[in-house]
């Protein structure tokens, strides 16, 4: 599954009278006027790690409000993924397909737990609506990188953040 490698921004933001680094992968432009929402911020790199060289994943907080954004729209917009439905295809009867995170160094061998984005389940070759499963030892930062999605979920995920990001600092 091809992804569209994005990258990350980080953004100084006092949060009281600490600086902190916030993660995001909305570009300044998105950011100017509206600032960043909640579930626009990827995590927050730890107090005194000063940037983008310095992101490592023990200096990287993930943000509980982005991951709950991600696995929706994965469930929201799943049937979009031509990979997935090629791969649902071949399963016959009853089963589950991965969502793999593109970084992983082999898709086809062993993936880590932290590279499965979740599951959704399959049956007669079809994706079942609504059975999208997060799994919860996926990290959106390792050693291989941040997170990579089918190009059609980062699509989704971007259009669905910059919406998100607007509304909720108008409102």
């Amino acid at each position: 599954m091809e992804t569209d490698k994005r990258s990350f921004f980080v953004y100084e933001v006092y949060v009281g009278s600490v600086l902190r680094h916030l993660v995001s992968p909305l570009e300044p432009d998105d950011v100017a006027g509206h600032g960043l929402s909640a579930e626009a911020v990827v995590g927050l790199l730890a107090v005194g790690v000063d940037g983008p060289g310095a992101m490592q994943p023990d200096h990287f907080e993930e943000n509980p409000t982005f991951v709950r954004f991600l696995h929706e729209t994965i469930a929201d917009d799943i049937f979009v993924v031509h990979g997935l439905r090629e791969q649902a295809a071949l399963v016959d009867g009853h089963g589950w397909v991965d969502v793999l995170d593109a970084r992983t160094p082999d898709l086809t061998g062993d993936v880590p737990s932290h590279d499965v984005i979740g599951s959704v389940e399959v049956r007669d070759g079809m994706l079942v609506p609504m059975s999208y499963r997060p799994n919860d030892a996926h990290r959106l930062l390792t050693e291989e990188g941040f997170f990579q999605l089918p190009e059609e979920l980062e699509m989704a995920l971007l259009k669905r953040l910059r919406l998100a990001n607007r509304h909720e600092l108008d409102t």
